[in-house]
């Protein structure tokens, strides 16, 4: 018992000394100030998702800015229509100094659907489509950002001020043959 005693108060001293030694560092800079997103190519996330047939998605197609510390957050979600067996590729990029793209590209599609998908997604009445939900960083001093479906320019952003800022896209966003 007197062994187990002595071990507990071994305990209870380490934890201190590790606790006072954790709360010296306290209000201490841990890091470097953020820089934010790197200007030459900014990171971005991409989600999206095939329908077999055209569901126009409520309150869908738009591009939100806002600042966000030492960025500028930029959000993006749109349905995409398409020819059947294409894919929606999305890719951010650096254009000039200061100004960027957000690039919408369908090519076509290098694992087919099934032929069951492939005969639904024919019909004039139901087009393929695919919901793209995009979110990306832009350092502080952007001059503006475009949104741009195989080469077509549907939305240029000026970086006029800090507040947060809503745009509409078209919903859908037509990217079949027609709409070139």
């Amino acid at each position: 018992m007197h062994e187990f005693r002595d071990a507990v108060a071994v305990a209870f001293i380490c934890g201190l000394v590790v606790g006072a030694v954790g709360l010296s560092g306290v209000g201490s800079p841990a890091r470097e100030t953020d820089p934010g997103p790197d200007p030459e190519s900014p990171a971005f996330y991409v989600s999206k998702s095939l329908e077999d047939c055209l569901e126009t998605r409520a309150h869908g197609g738009w591009v939100h800015e806002v600042s966000v510390d030492h960025a500028y957050g930029v959000t993006l979600n749109a349905t995409v229509v398409h020819e059947p067996g294409r894919t929606v590729d999305v890719t951010v990029s650096r254009v000039s100094s200061g100004t960027y793209r957000i690039d919408v590209r369908t090519s076509v599609e290098e694992t087919r659907t099934s032929d069951v998908q492939q005969a639904r997604s024919d019909s004039e009445d139901c087009p393929p489509a695919t919901h793209v939900e995009l979110g990306t960083s832009l350092p502080t001093d952007y001059r503006q950002f475009e949104v741009a479906v195989d080469g077509r320019t549907l939305l240029t952003v000026e970086n006029e001020d800090t507040g947060g800022e809503l745009y509409q896209l078209p919903n859908p966003v037509n990217a079949t043959t027609s709409a070139e």
